[in-house]
This record gives structure tokens, sequence and C-alpha cells, in this order.
């Protein structure tokens, strides 16, 4: 059996974990691009993050897809059986990654390698949170509303400007940790490859109070007040820096939101726009 490191057991990388809470807080932030070399947590992040994700209705967790390095369109997309159809009358599809991934996660390691005509897919599914599956002149549009995150190591190549402006939160994974910091990780991390039914026991209630907490900022979300300076000081950012469109300002402003209210204040600060 496969088991998931616990993001509570996580030592530091603490803006990697607050960028995963702000979109569990706010799905439509825009999601998020892990970039360091390999073995630095990158994919052990990604996973962990569905425990904190809170889950659909009617559904104990939240969808946590992987699209594979080498994944087919058909994988990728999903499929229609045309002769099915025709011979019997039955709607007949083979459910893609994408639509799996519907109110969860669509996770992409290596993001970077992914070839071209599968990430102009992807791209249209993230801007309008639904897919159409095209086969044999039969179509139909199937919901995608999906948190990207997407992972790579950019000693192995550059990702699209394209698929780079899908992901509104970028980092930079450097293994900056102090002395403490990597006693510990190797501490809990011998534990947990010793039993790791035992290790993810002791951080459930960890887990669920994260969750519970997570639930609660987000009705509280919209009635954060975003002050005009603040709105005015990043609209002026925004023009300095002759920036396309207002992706940027948009989620420079959910990020702010989030962050006053997982601190618990009804009105965004300057220290909120650090953030």
């Amino acid at each position: 059996m496969n088991y998931t490191f616990p993001f509570t057991a996580i030592v530091g990388l603490e803006l990697v974990k607050r960028s995963l809470i702000y979109h569990a807080i706010d799905p439509r932030l825009g999601g998020l691009l892990l970039m360091g070399h390999r073995g630095c947590a990158k994919s052990t992040l990604a996973r962990a993050f569905q425990e904190i994700l809170p889950a659909p209705e009617k559904v104990k967790k939240a969808p946590f897809v992987e699209v594979p390095l080498g994944t087919t369109e058909d994988r990728l997309l999903g499929s229609i059986d045309a002769s099915r159809l025709l011979e019997n009358g039955e709607w007949s599809a083979q459910t893609g990654l994408i639509q799996q991934a519907d109110l969860g996660v669509l996770y992409i390691d290596e993001v970077n390698l992914l070839p071209d005509h599968l990430v102009d897919s992807i791209l249209d599914s993230a801007v309008s949170g639904q897919h159409r599956i095209e086969r044999d002149g039969l179509s139909k549009t199937v919901n995608a509303r999906y948190i990207l995150i997407g992972s790579m190591n950019p000693e192995e190549g550059d990702l699209r400007p394209q698929l780079t402006d899908r992901f509104m939160h970028g980092i930079l994974i450097r293994d900056d940790f102090s002395v403490e910091q990597r006693r510990e990780i190797v501490r809990v991390r011998m534990d947990f490859d010793d039993d790791p039914q035992l290790f993810l026991v002791e951080h459930q209630k960890n887990l669920a109070q994260l969750r519970e907490k997570i639930n609660q900022v987000r009705q509280q979300l919209k009635n954060v007040e975003i002050t005009e300076n603040i709105r005015t000081e990043v609209a002026e950012k925004a023009a300095d820096l002759n920036l396309e469109g207002l992706r940027a300002e948009l989620g420079v402003l959910r990020t702010v939101r989030c962050a006053a209210a997982w601190q618990g204040r009804e009105t965004v600060s300057p220290e909120d726009l650090n953030e």
C-alpha cells in the first residue's frame, strides 16, 4: 500500500506550504509551479496537498490526479466510443485525466517536458473550467475545474510562456535548511519509513485541525475588505511593469485576501501585500 507523507509533518518550506494553503482556501487562485532539483520534495508537497484540500460534497477526498510523463492524448483528454454510440445509442466515454481532476488537483510532474499539443488542451480547460471531448465528429463538454500544480527541474528545460502564465504562484525550492531543520527532516522521514501507518495516525489530529481552519477561513474570505489604497498600489505596479491583461493583478489581490483571512484579519494590510 502506498502512503502519502502528511502535510503537517513537512519541515520548513514555509512559503510553499502557505501557497498551497491559500489555494485550498481559494481554488480559483490560479495554480502553483514548483521549481527545483530532483529530490527537493516537490512531489511530496504536491501529493500531501490532497490531505488538506476540503472535499466536494458527497466525496470523502478531493480528487488528486497525476499526469504521467508520456501520457497519451486520449488518456489526458478522454475519448468517445463512436461505434457503440451509433450501434446501440449508448454514450460511452473514457474519462480523461482532466475530467477526473474536476473539483480537485491536476498535478503534472516535469511539466516542462509535456508535449505542446497536450499543453494546449490544459491551457483551454484551466482557463474555462470546462473541457470539450471531440472524437469522430462527436463532442461532449465536461466540467474540469481543478487546481493546477506543476513541478519541474529548471536545468532540464524551460516552460512554454503560455503555460507559465497558467501558474499564478511560482516558487523556487532551495535546500537552504538550517542544521536543526535538516536534523528534523531526517528524523521524521525515518519515522515515516519505519511505520507509515502509525506515523499517519499520529498526524490525523493535526491534519483535521488544519482542514477545519481552512474551511472556516473559506467562509470568511468574501468578508475580507481590500482597501482602495491596496488596489491602487497593485494597479500602479502592474502599469509600471507594462503587464498584459489583468491576470497578475487578480492573482495578487486573491493572494492578499487569502493571506489576510488566514491571519484572521477583516481588512488587508501592507503585510499581506508583501506576502
